[in-house]
């Protein structure tokens, strides 16, 4: 509930430009609810393990990262972007909190179920604001905006429901490929690459874990070259493919190479001691002529890659020690498990991963945290060493999941 009415107010303050007093009210009762819930659930194991030290000394420098940040200029504004800001504001740097979470197969029922309500906001939101959202004009910031914003903090998730579709009921199914379709064809008429590219991901995976566990990969398979037979017909008839009217904005402004000068600012103003620890939070980068009306004396503070973002403010150091906290994660879960769906966390993770190049999805919202539920469920030996029937049977029937885990 308070994920929930983190993001619903977090996309409504940022989209719909007005009562944004009453949805930060939201947003601010969120995090109370939210603190209320972890500090009731999170158990900080006092037992020595990897897990523990690696994800202890992670939020340690992510503490620190905050302290050496700067806040000099820091306004009543500012600090309520530390605040209220998912994307960039302060919390963001402790969601790995969540990891500590007590690790019963309940948490990802629920996380499957609070996903599926997110799915259906979206969707309502995507339709009511269709008008905007398929606006011609390729430069207008709100349209884009809102549909990076609806799939970030509200549909994106709804990719771990795909990829263990199996365990879905019908109705769950249903949402899932109407959600992950309308995604797709938004972000393709926006010309969003970099959700082009998470979705694609995400579709491309789920299709493959969807084959492997079928029992008619015969059929599956042969429908899959008719299809793409088909496909390559239709497309090889037109003289131009990007002259098909759904691509137009692709052609015209998706190839576009947008990013060079941005980064080529960022690697000039970054020093050795910044790429080994960092610059602090809400440090920046100069970089004149960008956004000037939003950073002031051409200081950016925010980098459209996850990846550089992490490394700006808290050096290589920040990206090895979140990397030391997940690979293990992906060994674990890929190769010392006993049942698929640990396997589908990992595929989740490295989408994720990947995804951290193309987008900005290291953010307060449901994607990320699912992230660390994930991550601490692969370093769950009791819940690798479950059988798929065993997980099967629970998220199709009602069944009490401490007969299955505690």
């Amino acid at each position: 509930m308070g994920v929930l009415g983190l993001s619903l107010g977090y996309v409504l303050s940022t989209t719909t430009l007005s009562l944004t007093f009453l949805y930060q009210g939201l947003q601010l009762i969120s995090f109370f609810l939210i603190f209320y819930a972890l500090i009731n659930l999170i158990k900080i194991r006092v037992t020595y393990s990897y897990f523990n030290f690696i994800v202890s000394i992670y939020l340690l420098w992510q503490i620190l990262i905050l302290v050496r940040g700067d806040y000099t200029d820091l306004t009543y504004f500012g600090v309520k972007q530390l605040l209220f800001n998912l994307n960039y504001g302060a919390l963001v740097l402790f969601v790995p909190f969540i990891a500590f979470l007590p690790l019963k197969i309940i948490v990802l029922k629920k996380l499957f179920y609070v996903i599926g309500i997110m799915s259906f906001i979206f969707l309502f939101l995507a339709f009511f604001n269709l008008p905007v959202l398929l606006n011609p004009d390729l430069l207008d910031l709100d349209s884009m905006g809102m549909i990076e914003t609806y799939a970030k903090y509200l549909a994106l998730p709804i990719g771990i429901l795909a990829i263990n579709f199996d365990l879905l009921e019908r109705r769950y199914k249903i949402l899932v490929v109407i959600t992950s379709l309308s995604i797709l064809l938004l972000a393709i008429f926006r010309a969003r690459r970099g959700l082009i590219f998470i979705e694609l991901s995400i579709i491309t995976v789920s299709l493959l874990v969807h084959y492997y566990k079928s029992h008619k990969k015969m059929s599956i398979f042969l429908f899959l070259v008719y299809f793409l037979f088909l496909s390559i017909t239709y497309f090889s008839s037109k003289t131009d493919f990007f002259q098909l009217s759904f691509l137009n904005n692709i052609s015209e402004k998706g190839l576009q190479n947008t990013r060079n000068y941005v980064e080529s600012c960022f690697f000039n103003d970054m020093t050795f001691i910044d790429y080994v620890v960092g610059k602090g939070y809400n440090s920046g980068y100069r970089c004149p002529g960008i956004d000037d009306s939003i950073f002031k004396d051409g200081i950016r503070t925010v980098i459209e890659t996850d990846y550089l973002q992490l490394i700006m403010i808290g050096g290589i150091v920040n990206l090895v020690l979140l990397l030391l906290c997940i690979i293990p994660a992906l060994y674990l879960g890929l190769f010392k498990s006993n049942n698929i769906m640990v396997k589908s966390l990992v595929l989740w993770i490295v989408i994720w991963l990947i995804s951290l190049y193309p987008a900005n999805v290291y953010s307060l919202n449901l994607y990320h945290i699912s992230i660390w539920i994930c991550v601490g469920f692969c370093y769950s030996k009791s819940f690798r060493e479950l059988s798929q029937e065993d997980i099967r049977i629970y998220f199709l029937k009602e069944i009490d999941p401490n007969k299955i885990i505690t």
